[in-house]
């Protein structure tokens, strides 16, 4: 039974029924939210710093008092009740309106020590939990909570977050940034930074190498994952900094030995400055030195814009670093305490070699023997692999890829290393070839990797070298001629050429098969022209045969029978006007006879029957011109060329119906026949000119209106594969011009010949 409701009825009440129940949806969405209560507002920081980091979950309405310890300008400062702190980020979009709420009277007054209130959520997805503002209302002020003594495992851990703790160091080194400081302190053990305002102290450098006490709040330094990568340390009171103990004299510092940077102690000192004495090895301005004083070699980093050369006694005064697994100085201060000859004595030892024995030492936990062979000057022979050049600072400015073939104590072999020039000339490095045997001399720079199996051991895993110049890298052996980069490069040539040469036998067959293509299709063309012309040329004959011997024999009979008539009628001497009728038609019969003859010479003037095409066009317009006052000229090669008749009899052709065209119709003074033989390629070319009265090209009489005479000439040429145009103007005459291309094989096409003489007309 079908529905009796019309269906826009049922569609209009399907939709009125899902929006009623949107509606019902919502209202019922709403009313739960509304029996739900907000949250209330978290007021301890302790329990916003419980808070899990979880970007997907809601932010949580807060409300918390304290004291501002750190105030960074505008709404970023650190807020503290009790021991825990949070970072209160102004920065964030939705609290850029707070300064505007709270005016920035309020804003400007804030300073360590004001006591505030602060509404605002929490950020569920930071690194941290901070507090977005929406308010903060100031309450008073109140004195600074106590710091914390500093706890190594907290702070290196990033526990202390935002606290405002007292640490213990030795300032080791600083910068400067505009209005801050950032000094870098050791506090035996652990180093780290302390970022202080140019008000706690204006002269970073009286700080170095002194005992200080500093409060402030802990900072971190994390990655985009939100891992932890440093704390750091932040001040703005200038009574937060208390000088323990100043900088001692650098020539208050005890003298140490080379070999004494940092061994083991029972009791370690505090990280203080080191004074050294040694004879300068190897120098690079502005950036490090060498020295080496009996079997020992430290490397020496300094900003120093002192020149220094190697025999250079010279005493350096900084602190150890340890960051390279071997003691060295850094930010060292320098002077030059005398000279002496120095003897520059390389020590012939492979990388492989000084690898072993360093394994050897670390083996059975001894010092290695004679010693480690850092900073100390080695010669080696290796191959060289590449000279790279480096375009960006820092050094250096070449590198050259070794390789030794040598092997190590855990059985590995064919050891890549590099030896860096750092300054001076480069045109002897740059003409060095890949694959020499090379002699280098230079300072072994050791680089440490984990042990294989304890991955907390770290051991001497490659040696590279310092190059002092050119002259430390001799050519012992120059590299074959068949390098691996000529032989690539032949190879490549060989590909390329084969490649180009297939390329060229695929173009060559494809060029071939449409030559062939073409060729065939044009000599098919040619030939079937040629029988075309020959069987024209046949029942040319045969008609012009027929006519003369039926139709122009009649009307030679007719003529005599008119005479007869007109003698008998002049014996009788009849008065009438029958003479005069005879003689009209007499005049009528010979015009027809002299248009028969002449359609009969047309139609018979083909072959050429021996004669160059010259005098045929020469017999055409005698023919032609016979009774005209039309002067026509003939230009052509004197020594025009034999072409086979269907070829010739196709130019006659049109030269002829051209000719018959201009004087019938364009009534010119003179017209002009040219034909000559072209070259590159090789073609014959015709050309009728004439000064008649011309036409408008496209308005002429054609094959609709039974004249065929312009579409017989385009047809021929067509035929032939050759090219046919017209030029004409109305009072400026008319130029006809047909290009024929020749081919060898054009006389083999012509094999079908008619050798009859024509018959007199």
């Amino acid at each position: 039974m079908s529905d009796p409701k019309p269906r826009s009825f049922r569609i209009r009440h399907d939709l009125a029924v899902r929006w009623l129940g949107c509606v019902m949806t919502c209202l019922h969405a709403a009313s739960s939210m509304a029996a739900e209560p907000a949250p209330a507002p978290l007021t301890r920081i302790a329990d916003i710093l419980s808070l899990p980091r979880d970007p997907s979950s809601p932010a949580l309405p807060v409300r918390v008092r304290g004291v501002v310890t750190w105030h960074g300008g505008g709404a970023q400062f650190i807020l503290q009740n009790g021991l825990d702190g949070i970072y209160i980020n102004g920065k964030e979009s939705i609290a850029r309106h707070l300064i505007n709420q709270s005016g920035e009277t309020l804003m400007r007054s804030l300073r360590e020590g004001s006591e505030v209130e602060v509404e605002g959520h929490n950020n569920p997805g930071g690194y941290s939990q901070c507090i977005f503002p929406s308010s903060v209302r100031l309450l008073g002020t109140q004195p600074l909570p106590e710091a914390t003594p500093m706890d190594r495992t907290r702070f290196f851990q990033g526990a202390d977050n935002s606290r405002r703790i007292e640490v213990r160091a030795v300032v080791q080194g600083f910068q400067l940034a505009g209005e801050k400081r950032t000094l870098l302190l050791n506090c035996n053990p652990g180093s780290f930074i302390a970022v202080i305002h140019r008000q706690v102290c204006a002269d970073p450098a009286s700080l170095v190498d002194a005992e200080i006490r500093l409060c402030g709040i802990v900072g971190a330094s994390f990655n985009n994952r939100g891992e932890f990568i440093a704390p750091s340390l932040i001040t703005n009171l200038p009574e937060d900094l208390v000088i323990e103990k100043p900088a001692p004299p650098p020539e208050e510092l005890p003298r140490i030995s080379l070999g004494e940077l940092q061994p083991f102690r029972l009791h370690p000192p505090l990280p203080h400055r080191v004074r050294i004495e040694g004879t300068v090895i190897f120098s690079q301005p502005e950036s490090f030195f060498y020295i080496q004083d009996g079997a020992n070699a430290v490397r020496v980093e300094t900003t120093s814009p002192s020149p220094l050369k190697p025999g250079d006694r010279i005493e350096a005064t900084g602190f150890v670093d340890m960051t390279r697994e071997i003691g060295m100085i850094r930010d060292a201060t320098v002077r030059q305490i005398g000279s002496v000859k120095l003897i520059a004595a390389a020590t012939d030892i492979s990388p492989e070699d000084i690898l072993n024995l360093n394994q050897h030492a670390n083996d059975n936990g001894m010092m290695a023997q004679p010693h480690d062979f850092d900073g100390h000057l080695i010669r080696f022979r290796a191959r060289l692999l590449a000279v790279q050049s480096n375009t960006s600072k820092p050094q250096p400015l070449r590198r050259l890829l070794l390789e030794r073939t040598g092997t190590r104590a855990d059985g590995s072999s064919g050891l890549v290393l590099q030896a860096n020039l750092q300054s001076g000339s480069t045109r002897e490095i740059d003409a060095l070839q890949p694959g020499s045997e090379l002699e280098v001399t230079g300072l072994a720079y050791l680089t440490y990797g984990p042990h294989k199996e304890n991955r907390s051991l770290r051991l001497p895993s490659q040696v590279d070298l310092i190059l002092r110049d050119a002259r430390d890298v001799v050519v012992i052996q120059a590299p074959s001629w068949w390098t691996a980069r000529r032989l690539a490069g032949l190879l490549a040539v060989v590909a390329l050429v084969m490649a180009a040469a297939i390329f060229w036998s695929l173009q060559l067959k494809r060029q071939v098969r449409r030559k062939t293509r073409l060729l065939a299709k044009e000599m098919g063309a040619r030939r079937d022209a040629a029988v075309e012309f020959q069987a024209t040329l046949r029942e040319r004959n045969l008609l012009a045969a027929n006519l003369h011997d039926t139709l122009l024999q009649t009307m030679g009979g007719l003529g005599f029978q008119l005479d007869v008539c007109k003698a008998e009628a002049a014996a009788l001497s009849v008065r009438d006007r029958t003479p005069a009728h005879l003689a009209f038609a007499r005049r009528m019969l010979d015009h027809a006879l002299e248009e028969l003859r002449n359609a009969v010479w047309t139609l018979r003037s083909l072959p050429l029957n021996g004669m160059s095409i010259p005098d045929a066009l020469t017999s055409i317009t005698r023919r032609i011109g016979a009774g005209r006052e039309t002067r026509i000229e003939i230009i052509a090669d004197p020594d025009f060329p034999r072409v086979p008749d269907f070829i010739a009899g196709n130019l006659l052709l049109v030269a002829q119906e051209a000719l018959h065209n201009a004087v019938k119709h364009a009534s010119p003074r003179t017209v002009t026949i040219e034909i000559h033989t072209l070259d590159h390629p090789p073609r014959a070319s015709l050309t009728v000119h004439d000064d008649g009265s011309g036409f408008s090209p496209g308005t002429q009489l054609n094959a609709t209106d039974g004249h065929f005479g312009l579409l017989g000439m385009h047809e021929r040429i067509d035929r032939l594969a050759g090219n046919f145009r017209i030029q004409s103007a109305p009072g400026q005459g008319t130029t006809i011009h047909a290009e024929v291309p020749l081919h060898a094989y054009d006389a083999e096409l012509a094999d079908r010949r008619i050798d009859s003489p024509p018959p007199e007309a």
